[in-house]
């Protein structure tokens, strides 16, 4: 009995002995042993962690059968290298790993530029750096350089973008930043062929601003050039006779007409917005405030939300914006109004989608984002059963009757 309690009191005491690091114990085989310099180093065989350096060493068991090995730490140079083991040889193996420090200021990421026209210059702090290629250009940098406040793209024939930088990317880190460049505003610098005679005398101009590229500007029934980068200037002559009314149209959305803002003074521009809607024969809502036409004087940009399915409803925030029309449909931001940012575009018969608009318009710009609805997967109808029809059902009747009466006789 005294031998059975002293056995239970043995069998207890190593239960409850903490478990230690693993090491190569007597008679084991494929133990790996990496020895390095630096605690809490993290170890990967085959690009698999390991585990880290604790005490000068790290055991892992079968690790010898490993290809190869990697041991990294921030602030140093990574170490790798292949694992050599020979069965019948050392039945385990011991690697020895020393970690290199980084110098001062060796620490490196990246910003890269996204941006919408191959080929645009690319400046940080207006320095330039290089060009936009497929869509982005990347810029390496010191993570404790003098860091960039600003970065601009610019092309000709397009209005430049400029922005701030608000952060220095961190040892590896790439920071994406973007920008959306539009090309320069068509101004006319003379009156359309179309009028009968040329007045001499001074000018000032009109501006019409529209949520709508390629839309068709007229002045009474004079074409007067179509809506680019969000706006057309019209150059009149003030000893001419004024025009009185505009018109302004595009195939898929409803006409805006109006009557002419006054005559602008000698070298100033009169600049007036006209938005216009998608043709829907869906429901009307109220419009958000900032999806009005803004007054004159109010500077704005726009949303392009770009769909594959026509007639999509478009949400902004909780308010309905309208529906896609051939690929798009554009929304009107006051840029000193409050900021949207969710969207949903739905459609019956797609699963709908939902997102974030990656930022704001600056004034004239127009931000793209880019939505592809799929088709929402079909219902599975419930199984019924056929109901038996009521002449089967009398037919059977009359047989039990028939048979109740054969067996009573």
């Amino acid at each position: 009995m005294k031998q059975l309690c002293y056995g239970l009191i043995i069998l207890v005491v190593c239960l409850c002995v903490a478990p230690i690091t693993a090491s190569a114990p007597p008679g084991g085989e494929g133990w790996l042993t990496i020895n390095c310099n630096v605690d809490g180093a993290s170890v990967y065989l085959a690009d698999t962690y390991k585990g880290t350096i604790s005490g000068g060493l790290l055991d892992i068991e079968n690790g010898a059968y490993s290809s190869t090995y990697t041991v990294k730490k921030d602030g140093y140079y990574d170490a790798s290298g292949d694992i050599n083991y020979v069965p019948g040889g050392s039945p385990n193996l011991e690697i020895t790993v020393s970690l290199t420090p980084k110098p001062a200021g060796s620490g490196k990421g990246w910003y890269t530029i996204h941006c919408n026209v191959d080929g645009a210059s690319v400046a940080f702090d207006g320095i330039t750096k290089g060009t936009i290629s497929g869509g982005v250009f990347t810029q390496e940098v010191s993570t404790s350089g003098t860091p960039y406040t600003t970065y601009s793209v610019s092309r000709s024939g397009y209005v430049t973008y400029s922005d701030s930088i608000s952060r220095v990317p961190s040892d590896g880190e790439v920071i994406d930043l973007y920008a959306t460049i539009n090309p320069v505003p068509t101004t006319q610098t003379s009156l359309p062929t179309t009028s009968t005679t040329l007045i001499g005398g001074d000018n000032g101009w009109y501006q019409v601003t529209c949520n709508v590229n390629g839309a068709s500007v007229y002045f009474d029934s004079s074409y007067k050039g179509a809506i680019s980068g969000g706006s057309l200037t019209v150059p009149v002559y003030l000893t001419g006779t004024p025009y009185k009314t505009y018109r302004v149209e595009k195939s898929g959305y409803v006409t805006a007409t109006g009557t002419m803002p006054a005559v602008p003074a000698k070298d100033r521009t009169v600049t007036f917005h006209v938005a216009l809607s998608p043709v829907s024969a869906a429901p009307t809502s109220t419009p958000l405030p900032t999806i009005s036409a803004a007054p004159p004087g109010n500077e704005h940009g726009w949303i392009a939300i770009h769909a594959n399915v026509e007639g999509a409803s478009v949400m902004i925030g909780s308010e309905n914006a309208g529906v896609i029309r051939n690929g798009v449909l554009t929304v009107p931001l006051a840029t000193t109004g409050t900021p949207f940012s969710a969207f949903t575009v739905s459609k019956t018969g797609y699963t709908t989608t939902s997102g974030t608009v990656p930022r704001q318009p600056a004034a004239g710009e127009t931000v793209d984002v880019y939505v592809t609805l799929n088709t929402a997967p079909p219902t599975a109808e419930p199984t019924t059963q056929s109901p038996v029809p009521v002449p089967v059902i009398i037919l059977g009747l009359l047989g039990a009757v028939v048979l109740l009466a054969t067996r009573g006789k």
